[in-house]
């Protein structure tokens, strides 16, 4: 990791500024981030495989798309926490600049707090989906006939690493926005 006044860390080769609550990213974040570029990866494969078998031999894999649809919702959700962690989703930067540094860690402290309420209620839902899934035996209804839930497994798990960063992210606002309070009664 990089040093200097505030923590750096690397984002797809990039050197990206932490704020002073912004966490860097952990194991959780870097396994889902392994798992994202194993899934993209297969997809790959899996995509050239076909494309190869169709118009060499015309053959086709039959279950590409399906696999192929499930890695892509697999990578979806799996994505949450390191993108979050690495500042890739969009911010209110031009609300940010009118506050000051007490103001702006306070509007995090309840952007996060409101979005890890968010997370958690999608999280308690989709594991209902998963467990009716796997109650009820459900299977699709391709040739590959897989059960339903394992697919389904990555939403809630995506979704639990991104409370994870949520919370590890809240724990940072809260210690800024007492630094911010105290620098401002200093002034």
């Amino acid at each position: 990791m990089l040093s200097s006044p505030q923590t750096q860390h690397l984002d797809a080769g990039h050197v990206v500024e932490a704020g002073p609550s912004q966490p860097v990213e952990g194991w959780i974040e870097r396994l889902c981030r392994w798992l994202c570029e194993l899934a993209i990866m297969s997809m790959m494969v899996m995509v050239a495989a076909e494309v190869l078998l169709r118009n060499l031999f015309g053959v086709s894999l039959q279950s590409a798309d399906e696999l192929g649809g499930y890695l892509l919702v697999a990578v979806s959700f799996l994505s949450l926490s390191t993108c979050f962690v690495s500042g890739a989703f969009h911010k209110v930067e031009f609300i940010d600049n009118r506050l000051g540094e007490r103001g702006h860690a306070l509007r995090k402290l309840i952007f996060d707090a409101i979005a890890l309420a968010f997370c958690l209620l999608l999280l308690w839902q989709l594991v209902r989906l998963v467990l009716r899934s796997f109650d009820g035996g459900d299977f699709a209804a391709t040739i590959l006939g897989t059960p339903l839930w394992i697919p389904q497994l990555t939403m809630p798990l995506g979704t639990a690493a991104l409370c994870y960063s949520l919370i590890r992210t809240l724990r940072a606002d809260i210690r800024w926005l007492g630094a911010a309070s105290r620098r401002s009664r200093g002034q």
